[in-house]
């Protein structure tokens, strides 16, 4: 027996009324104690099918219905209900399409149609827009209502000091499906997400890193870090720029801390100055030592050598000595008088002049500067 619709009596050509013989019912209460098999699962709808079905069933209700004011009107109103579908996806968009509640398909830029409500939806995105997330402060008074920017911006560092961080993110919608449906609240996700990822980097950076050239390297470890998290958690977006506005101690001792920096520089600014000092002078006295030593080391040569002048000379004229002494003796005597008496200014007295009374006068020393003169 064929079995209908709505039951094994529903359907099929036998007679509905007919009841069931002795043996099939035994055969029942046999198999009732079995366990049954499952239902067959529902087959998904398709909602190209499930359009071009109800397309059919309007036409074929336009065709049967009376030639009617009800009929047109009711014709019209179905005609109407579908061109709610379409809908225009803009350059910068994308959409996804959502039958029953159930996501069916990611739409691009174009005119693009869908079953209208309450069976379609259609939700839109911009996916080229560039977001902005500010933490520890705000550029917008709206924005800025009911947020505690000391709780969001004060964070340990590596060496546990206490920073106050500004910075921002901007992000952008990488896969619209993913945004849609992976996170409940996608901004709040992305925030908690980025003061984490900035907290921890903090966490492994020292303050005096955090204050001076370490920024680049937060800000690229940050993003780096951030963009692993959110895509663990399927989220769809891709994070474009993480930027420290402003790093500081904390407002209570950011005088204190000043102060310390500027003894700190002070104190590099003396070691620099000391430095230079010590560069110029140690040169300075290297050079003048080793400038000693040199005229030192020619004096020590050219007394060596005057020595052994000496020496030699010596030796020739006692050689010669040794061969004929009073000549040589005289010779030595003739030059050492000439040494001696050779720049004294010198008077010679004849004692033959003297009889006569007349003292003849000979400036040897000025003859000699007269000649000298002459010469040149």
């Amino acid at each position: 027996m064929n079995a209908g619709p709505w039951g094994p009596w529903s359907g099929g050509t036998g007679n509905h009324n007919q009841k069931p013989n002795p043996e099939q019912k035994r055969t029942e209460q046999q198999n009732s104690g079995r366990q049954s098999p499952p239902p067959p699962q529902q087959p998904k709808i398709n909602p190209e099918d499930f359009f071009k079905k109800l397309f059919d069933l309007c036409k074929k209700f336009s065709e049967k219905a009376p030639k009617s004011q009800f009929g047109l009107i009711a014709l019209g109103l179905v005609i109407f209900w579908l061109s709610l579908g379409f809908y225009q996806v803009d350059t910068d968009e994308n959409a996804v399409t959502l039958y029953f509640g159930k996501f069916y398909r990611t739409t691009i830029p174009g005119l693009n149609y869908h079953i209208p409500y309450p069976f379609g939806k259609v939700i839109k995105k911009s996916v080229t827009a560039v977001n902005t997330e500010e933490f520890g402060f705000s550029s917008s008074r709206r924005k800025s209502d009911g947020r505690n920017f000391n709780a969001e911006s004060l964070m340990l560092t590596g060496d546990e000091n206490i920073v106050d961080v500004e910075f921002q993110v901007q992000w952008q919608i990488a896969d619209i499906k993913d945004f849609t449906f992976n996170i409940v609240e996608p901004i709040e996700a992305i925030r908690k997400s980025a003061e984490g990822a900035m907290r921890e980097i903090i966490a492994r950076t020292p303050i005096a890193s955090a204050l001076s050239d370490g920024k680049g390297k937060i800000e690229q470890e940050t993003k780096d870090l951030l963009q692993d998290i959110l895509n663990s958690y399927q989220a769809g977006v891709r994070i474009v720029l993480v930027q420290l506005r402003r790093v500081d101690p904390p407002a209570q001792v950011i005088d204190a801390f000043r102060d310390v920096q500027t003894a700190k520089a002070d104190k590099e600014k003396e070691i620099n100055q000391a430095q230079s000092y010590a560069n110029d002078i140690i040169p300075r006295a290297r050079g003048e030592s080793a400038q000693a030593k040199e005229q030192a080391s020619a004096y020590a040569q050219e007394v060596v050598a005057h020595a052994q002048g000496e020496a030699g000379r010596f030796n020739a004229v006692y050689s010669q000595y040794s061969k004929a002494k009073k000549v040589t003796k005289k010779r030595i005597y003739l030059e050492t008088m000439e040494k001696i008496y050779g720049d004294m200014d010198k008077i010679f007295i004849d004692k033959s002049a003297a009889k006569s009374g007349v003292t003849p006068y000979f400036p040897l020393s000025e003859i000699k500067q007269s000649k000298s003169a002459d010469s040149q």
